[in-house]
């Protein structure tokens, strides 16, 4: 019975979103195996966002039981978003057990929640956080394929958190006590939303799972956030961005929040925390290397970790 089903909360940002809206909001309808509640902010749209997100929600159907709005102060990011409406949503529906992250230029397959709940249902209600993400099919502004994101070959793990986001937000799932954690670091001031959650899970000592199988298309186009890591060209600007210092300057922010939650990480965990800090501010370019080593903070790829290595030589890191 439809009353059954699990109701997952969706967290949706938007700005000038007018676009794609439509067609992310109906994929949103066709869940299968779920229910859902949408909570709504909006970042100050200055197009048709906002009255079509009225036009939507004015007659809920499919999956969709419920929009709830969030009303803050306009211009301030996609994190700072997430981390609102995760926070308001955790402290108005005490029963919710479950919640997404959505951003509203996607499309959602019909299995997407379905297959994420599977996962994670020996974790309802559970104390230990919980945390499910998984791959993408990348579609360009008019929906064309372009391939899927990366395979990656290592378990995720608090090591490998510390030095990449394999969790794009858009394909996570979490359990209350994920959540939580995760409202309780919203006034951090860190890169990403999706990043500090995959780091605050895994260090915890919570469950991470990561699904080989996409669920949903994830959609490039010139006002993208943050760009797919699918292409040799994106690659070449990741390590451009390295050399510059952004990576860096990336890992300060992190470091820093997870420095200010050590206490949530398990001893083993802000063991790691400290060994990766050391190498990023030791003096010398070998002893640096040695707390790196000593760290076992890791990237997926060859190339991948080969270019942290030289990020720690470079003092970039």
């Amino acid at each position: 019975m439809p009353g059954t089903l699990p109701v997952v909360h969706v967290l949706l940002a938007t700005y000038n979103g007018e676009r794609y809206l439509r067609e992310q909001w109906a994929s949103l309808e066709a869940q299968e195996g779920a229910r859902v509640v949408i909570h709504v902010a909006d970042d100050g749209s200055t197009d048709g966002t906002v009255a079509l997100l009225r036009e939507l929600g004015a007659q809920p159907r499919g999956a969709v039981l419920e929009v709830r709005w969030v009303d803050a102060p306009p211009r301030r990011s996609a994190t700072r978003s997430f981390f609102l409406l995760l926070a308001s949503a955790v402290r108005a529906r005490p029963e919710g057990q479950w919640f997404a992250y959505c951003d509203q230029d996607d499309v959602w397959l019909p299995g997407k929640l379905a297959a994420a709940l599977a996962v994670l249902a020996p974790h309802a209600g559970s104390a230990r956080p919980a945390l499910y993400g998984g791959r993408s099919i990348t579609i360009d502004a008019e929906g064309r394929e372009g391939g899927l994101s990366p395979l990656f070959a290592h378990a995720p793990s608090f090591r490998n958190a510390l030095a990449q986001n394999i969790m794009g937000g858009n394909t996570m799932l979490m359990n209350r006590a994920a959540a939580l954690l995760v409202a309780e670091s919203s006034h951090l001031e860190v890169t990403w939303h999706d990043w500090l959650t995959y780091q605050l899970v895994a260090g915890a000592g919570g469950t991470v799972h990561w699904d080989a199988r996409p669920w949903l298309c994830y959609r490039q186009h010139g006002a993208n956030v943050m760009g797919s890591n699918l292409r040799w060209r994106a690659r070449w600007d990741r390590l451009a961005a390295m050399l510059r210092g952004e990576y860096r300057d990336w890992n300060r922010l992190n470091v820093a929040a997870l420095l200010q939650r050590a206490a949530v990480l398990t001893h083993a965990n802000r063991g790691v925390l400290e060994a990766f800090s050391r190498a990023r501010e030791a003096a010398l370019p070998w002893t640096r290397m040695r707390w790196l080593r000593r760290s076992g903070v890791y990237r997926q790829r060859r190339s991948e970790q080969a270019m942290l290595w030289l990020a720690c030589i470079l003092r970039r890191m």
